[in-house]
């Protein structure tokens, strides 16, 4: 699996997802054997390039309490080009949002779509659907960021953890995280170190990459307007200044 590939599946998800049918078997075989709840990689929940905005990939995930199960993110609605087209991206997804053709610190705008997202329970039933707006935003040199916006009575908080940082803007709590996934081959076996490190809060296994490797994401979440928004570095952890200070020109907008 190439780079592009994996950052592909990652830009698919970032609540747990569905995967191809024998992937998500795999998985579920392997969470019955080991008796344990293990939080896999969901691939969304940041933005999506509009090329990825055409597929449906993912990793099974495991919610932690609730009737949702799985977020099933990435079922291609629409896709746009330029942000002078975010008025057809709102008429579409059906919400108001704040977005920038570009910030501050150099990134800007590249693609935007409106994908769908189902929100299904442990049986596989579909709870409840509904749209998000994707954005991707690019620096020379630089990991691409990604964010996202849904309406916030949408949205499932697994995350319950601390955040890493916070920081109030104009009233607006802004949450920044640090999560630690570890990339590993389909069939990987969970070793005792591995069995340890799922106890976190901040790390979490994906199975169906080609080798193994381990890297960090960083993001903040906040709410507004009845908006729920997010930007997130799926390559590595930006600073948590800088990702304050893109959700700071957002809020101010």
């Amino acid at each position: 699996m190439t780079d592009e590939r994996v950052e592909q599946i990652l830009r698919q998800t970032l609540a747990p997802d569905v995967p191809d049918e024998n992937l998500n078997r795999n998985l579920k075989r392997q969470m019955e054997e080991k008796k344990m709840k293990k939080r896999f990689l969901n691939v969304k929940r940041a933005a999506i390039l509009a090329a990825a905005c055409c597929l449906l990939i993912g990793t099974v995930g495991v919610a932690s309490s609730g009737r949702i199960a799985l977020l099933v993110s990435g079922f291609y609605h629409k896709e746009f080009s330029s942000l002078a087209q975010l008025s057809a991206a709102e008429s579409s997804a059906g919400f108001r949002i704040k977005a920038m053709e570009s910030f501050q610190n150099g990134y800007v705008f590249s693609d935007m779509c409106v994908d769908d997202t189902k929100a299904l329970d442990e049986n596989g039933n579909i709870v409840e659907t509904y749209k998000q707006i994707d954005i991707s935003y690019s620096k020379a040199g630089e990991s691409n960021l990604y964010f996202y916006a849904m309406e916030a009575f949408h949205a499932h908080e697994e995350n319950k953890r601390p955040a890493d940082k916070t920081m109030g803007i104009n009233g607006v709590e802004v949450r920044y995280y640090v999560d630690t996934y570890k990339n590993v081959p389909a069939g990987y076996e969970l070793t005792p170190e591995d069995e340890e490190n799922l106890k976190r809060s901040d790390y979490y296994i994906s199975e169906g990459a080609d080798e193994i490797s381990v890297n960090q994401h960083s993001y903040v979440i906040w709410y507004q307007d009845g908006v729920k928004y997010s930007i997130m570095n799926i390559r590595e952890a930006t600073p948590a200044e800088e990702l304050f200070g893109m959700a700071k020109e957002l809020i101010e907008q």
